[in-house]
């Protein structure tokens, strides 16, 4: 079984809200709203131009004046067992042969890992974003879960979107990304090729 090494690494900024501007995009109807959208999805619109990002679905972690930070929700790169997972991080953990999924965040720090989880435990350094969610480093909700703490849903996420100060704003302006509320069942559904068509659907619409 291939071993994986994540490092976990939780990039943090702080936002605070601003006025809602609007934006154009190729199609006129749907139209992105401007500002800062921390919590909720970015939807990449049909022929999104980066190739990377086609068909992605992104929660929003962080989004402020400094950049933004964001998790692609919707691609799985790998299977592994649990088992694995725990002796690749050097956990004493159970013996569990289940797979879980392990999914593509995004091009920026393929090494770092993190853990898109439900909240029925306490776990330290947890970054709430709402809808029963958190993020954590995966190294702390492994540790966890090894105890006897594991939530109810978890997706393994490595890499991450990121996005300096402003160029979030510029691509919206240029109409590659909708936004769409976070909803559980696009963040912790089974069914990976549908999430992206169901965040189209739910995507916000500027009258």
């Amino acid at each position: 079984m291939k071993r994986i090494l994540l490092a976990a690494i939780v990039l943090i900024f702080s936002a605070t809200a601003s006025a809602q501007d609007q934006g154009k995009n190729p199609e006129g109807a749907y139209l992105p709203l401007l500002g800062y959208h921390e919590g909720k999805l970015l939807v990449a619109r049909p022929g999104m131009p980066d190739e990377r990002f086609r068909q992605s679905v992104i929660l929003l972690v962080e989004h402020s004046e400094k950049g933004a930070f964001g998790l692609i929700v919707n691609r799985v790169v790998q299977r592994i067992s649990l088992s694995a997972l725990f002796s690749s991080f050097g956990i004493n953990g159970p013996r569990d042969l289940s797979q879980v999924n392990i999914h593509y965040g995004g091009p920026v720090s393929p090494d770092s890992g993190f853990v898109l989880h439900t909240r029925e435990h306490e776990l330290e350094a947890m970054h709430d974003v709402g809808k029963n969610a958190a993020i954590s480093p995966v190294d702390t909700v492994l540790r966890a879960m090894a105890q006897g703490k594991r939530p109810r849903k978890i997706v393994i996420i490595v890499g991450y979107a990121g996005w300096g100060a402003g160029q979030l704003e510029s691509e919206m302006r240029r109409g590659d990304w909708y936004t769409a509320p976070v909803e559980q069942d696009i963040l912790f559904g089974e069914d990976h090729s549908i999430k992206w068509s169901r965040a189209m659907e739910r995507r916000f619409r500027v009258m």
